[in-house]
C-alpha cells in the first residue's frame, strides 16, 4: 500500500509525519520510505549519505530496487533523495512510468512517499499511484485554504475518499489555532484524522538526533501523538 504525505506548502510537518508514521508502521510491518523531495529531509533524518547521484533517472533501466538502502532502524528501508530530483518532472511526467516504478518494488507492506511540495506532473502522478494521501494542515486560514485548493485541484485525478488531513504543528498558545482547529474537526469524519500533532521542540530535535521521536523521547506527548495518529490511519485503511 502506497501512502503519500503531501502538501504544496513547506514547513507543515510533512517530513516529520513521514518518518514517524513509517516508524510506527515498522513495529509490525516492513516499510519503505521513498524520499521524493529534492531537499532530502527524510534521507537526512534516516541518517543516510547519498553516494549515488541521479538515481531516479537510472531507475527505469535498473529498477528502483537497486537503489533501496538499509537504515539504522529495523524494518525501515529507504530510497534516498538527491538534488537531481528538482528535475524529476522531466523524467516522471508519464504516469505509467511512475506506476511501473512503484510496481517494481516488492516485499513491503507500506511504502511512504515524502512528496515534493509542489503542484506539478509528479504531484499528479503521486496522487494517481497512491492508495492514500495524507495532508498535514496547520490550523491557519492560509493552510486551510491550501488544503481546499489541493482537494479541488486533484478532484479529477483521484478519489477524494482516499485523501485525509490532520492538524499539524498546533500551537496551544494561539487562540486562532484553537478556533480554526475546531472548524477543521467539523469536516466530514471520513476526511479527518482527529489526532493533532502539537508544535513541540521535541519534534524539532529530530534534526539533532537523526531519528524518529519515539527513539529519543518515547514517553513524550509527541511520541504518543504519532503512535495514536498511525493507529487511527491504519484503522481507516483496514
Amino acid at each position: 500500500m502506497v501512502i503519500a504525505i503531501y502538501n504544496i506548502k513547506g514547513g507543515v510537518g510533512k517530513t516529520s509525519t513521514t518518518i514517524n508514521l513509517a516508524f510506527n508502521a515498522s513495529k509490525k510491518h516492513k516499510v519503505l520510505v521513498w524520499d521524493l523531495d529534492p531537499q532530502g529531509a527524510s534521507t537526512f533524518y534516516l541518517e543516510k549519505k547519498v553516494k549515488d547521484r541521479n538515481m531516479i533517472f537510472k531507475a527505469e533501466k535498473k529498477g528502483l530496487s537497486k537503489f533501496i538502502k538499509k537504515t539504522n532502524f529495523d524494518n525501515i528501508d529507504l530510497i534516498p533523495a538527491d538534488l537531481s530530483l528538482k528535475d524529476i518532472d522531466k523524467y516522471l511526467e508519464n504516469d505509467k512510468t511512475f506506476k511501473n516504478l512503484i510496481k517494481s518494488i516488492n516485499g513491503y507492506k507500506y511504502i511512504f512517499i515524502d512528496s515534493p511540495p509542489t503542484l506539478s506532473p509528479i504531484s499528479q502522478n503521486i496522487f494517481k499511484a497512491s492508495d492514500v494521501i495524507v495532508i498535514p494542515t496547520i490550523p491557519t486560514i492560509l493552510s486551510v485554504r491550501t488544503y481546499n485548493q489541493i482537494v479541488k485541484h486533484f478532484k479529477s485525478y483521484t478519489n477524494n475518499r482516499k485523501i485525509f488531513t490532520f492538524l499539524s504543528m498546533v500551537d496551544k498558545r494561539k487562540r486562532m489555532h484553537l478556533e480554526i482547529s475546531e472548524k477543521i474537526l467539523k469536516l466530514p469524519k471520513k476526511q479527518i484524522l482527529r489526532t493533532p500533532i502539537y508544535n513541540s521542540s521535541i519534534i524539532e530535535k529530530m534534526g539533532e538526533e537523526l531519528a524518529p521521536v519515539e527513539i529519543f523521547a518515547p514517553y513524550s506527548e509527541s511520541s504518543k501523538a504519532y503512535q495514536k495518529l498511525w493507529i487511527e490511519l491504519e484503522e481507516k485503511l483496514s
